[in-house]
């Protein structure tokens, strides 16, 4: 599957709990309270402390691991078993809406449909700690990430000292107060290094809900994996993809991104460059030509497999058409204009013979 089934794993459940199974803050956020008053200050804050941390592995001849480090076999990831931990509907709407609004969460699961993110949502466990419990330790390895159901955190960050380490009894100095709803820990499921701050209960007691690196790691792996094998199935039956070998549809499997449009809404438009390549996954679709004699359907994207978006990359040019979702909406697979390059490089000849038969945009590609 290349590298989708790259990511990084370290730990697994907690001794104390035990989830059902299943077979179907940012540390950046708005400060609480006066003693901070701005967000870039703690930004800078913690910018200079990870910048520091990287140095410190750089020095040593490490190379900070990101979620594409370790492998992943995909026997594991099919015989994996969702975890599925207790909550209330309206638990679940908070940490999915934590999830969709943060930036960082977005880049890795905004990709996911509804019923994948609902799995990362189940595979939150509740944890309550008490003031003064240290959640996270500066330096220590992550294995979690956290998001605030009610109360407040404290984050701290130590300077290192002159042997570069930071010692457990120093939490160093706040730089952020965190409440409800903001989630914190986050780097330790995007990178394989040690934690950039200390987080210690504030308030009286504190109840979050904690996402472990295993799951976390193993869900995406197995959407990846399923979804790969999913767009090789159908996409070995289109017919202009029929003399790519199967380590070519492998290839185009990973670099398909699934786009989602609402009837009326375009996906390309005429006039504008070119820099991507669609097909048709779900859904219907049309093209429209604008002239002097106003604007005219030229074809009916209707059928899984078909695609356009190719003469505009194959001939350097702007979208000779516009192309907008019919029906009740479509869903696209889309790949970037150098993937369309590198991967269907084996069928761009035969792509350029197939655009001379669109008798709808003849006089309009002759131009």
């Amino acid at each position: 599957m290349g590298d989708i089934l790259s990511l990084c794993c370290q730990t697994g459940h907690s001794k104390d709990e035990k989830p059902t199974s299943s077979h179907m803050g940012n540390t950046e956020a708005t400060p609480v309270g006066s003693k901070i008053s701005r967000d870039d200050e703690v930004a800078d804050v913690m910018d200079d402390a990870r910048d520091k941390q990287r140095m410190d592995q750089i020095k040593g001849g490490q190379r900070r691991k990101g979620v594409a480090a370790e492998s992943v076999a995909t026997m594991d990831v099919r015989d994996y078993k969702k975890p599925v931990y207790p909550k209330d509907t309206s638990a679940s709407n908070k940490i999915r809406d934590v999830l969709r609004e943060d930036q960082k969460m977005q880049v890795l699961f905004g990709h996911l449909d509804q019923t994948s993110i609902m799995d990362i949502v189940n595979a939150f466990k509740e944890r309550t700690a008490r003031k003064g419990e240290t959640l996270i330790q500066q330096g220590d390895q992550g294995d979690c990430l956290y998001i605030i159901d009610d109360g407040e955190v404290d984050i701290f960050v130590a300077r290192p000292g002159p042997d570069g380490k930071v010692t457990s009894s120093d939490r160093g100095s706040k730089v952020v107060a965190l409440g409800v709803g903001k989630l914190f820990g986050e780097l330790a499921l995007l990178y394989s290094a040690p934690r950039a701050a200390t987080a210690v209960v504030a308030s009286g007691s504190c109840r979050l809900w904690q996402l472990d690196r295993e799951p976390f790691k193993m869900l995406l792996a197995q959407k990846s994996v399923m979804q790969s094998e999913l767009y090789e199935g159908w996409l070995s039956e289109v017919d202009i993809l029929k003399s790519l070998n199967r380590y070519e549809l492998s290839r185009l499997s990973d670099l398909l991104q699934s786009e989602l449009y609402d009837t009326g809404e375009e996906i390309v438009n005429q006039g504008e460059g070119g820099d991507k390549f669609y097909i048709l996954e779900d859904g219907t679709a049309a093209a429209y030509i604008a002239g002097t004699d106003g604007e005219k359907e030229v074809k009916v994207y209707d059928t899984q497999g078909q695609y356009f978006g190719e003469i505009a990359l194959l001939r350097d040019e702007p979208r000779k058409a516009t192309v907008r979702a019919t029906g009740e909406g479509c869903s696209v697979l889309s790949m970037s204009k150098e993937d369309f390059t590198s991967v269907l490089g084996p069928i761009q000849d035969i792509l350029r013979k197939h655009i001379d038969k669109y008798p709808q945009y003849a006089h309009f590609l002759k131009g």
